[in-house]
């Protein structure tokens, strides 16, 4: 009897194995995805791309403090990552839904704090006029110019993030804008 049982358990253990054999070895049919979101895979490179952003990010911002970048500052930035991807693809979809969109001219409006836009404080600070320390709209002009025009496809990349980030940052405020409206 212990035999067939031996035999029997071998068996269904062969055909357990066998069952997520495709899957083991990565040909499976599925898309690959670290998650999903409203059903949609979650993209591993899309993820890695705004993780290696973030980090740059983040480790420029350190260094201008004058602090060291550790091992937990990464985990964060990715964490951080992770959050930013997945509001960003439910929110996305709520924008479509309602029509929010961000021109170009309100996206300049927005950025150098024109047309009853105030100036966005991290924007203020890193261009500043050194002599009088109120935000100096040209210094930031430059700034865009020279990444607009570089010839580094990482300066240019990292332009378009910005630029990618500012808008979403956009919509998110006239989203919310709307939702306190209606509840109003």
């Amino acid at each position: 009897k212990s035999g067939i049982t031996i035999v029997l358990l071998g068996l269904a253990m062969f055909a357990f194995i066998m069952g997520g054999w495709d899957n083991m070895f990565g040909s499976s049919n599925q898309p690959i995805g670290l998650g999903e979101v409203y059903g949609e895979k979650v993209d591993p490179m899309e993820y890695d791309k705004l993780v290696q952003s973030m980090v740059q990010s983040d480790q420029q911002q350190y260094a201008q403090q004058q602090r060291p970048y550790t091992d937990t500052d990464k985990k964060q930035s990715e964490n951080r990552a992770w959050t930013m991807l997945v509001e960003e693809k439910i929110l996305e979809e709520e924008y479509e839904k309602l029509g929010i969109d961000v021109s170009k001219n309100e996206f300049d409006a927005y950025l150098y704090g024109t047309d009853g836009f105030t100036v966005m404080p991290n924007l203020a600070q890193s261009f500043a006029d050194s002599l009088t320390g109120q935000f100096n709209p040209r210094l930031l002009e430059k700034r865009i110019q020279e990444m607009e025009s570089s010839t580094d496809p990482r300066v240019s990349a990292d332009w378009e993030t910005t630029k990618t980030s500012f808008t979403n940052q956009r919509k998110n405020e006239k989203y919310y804008q709307i939702l306190s409206q209606g509840v109003y």
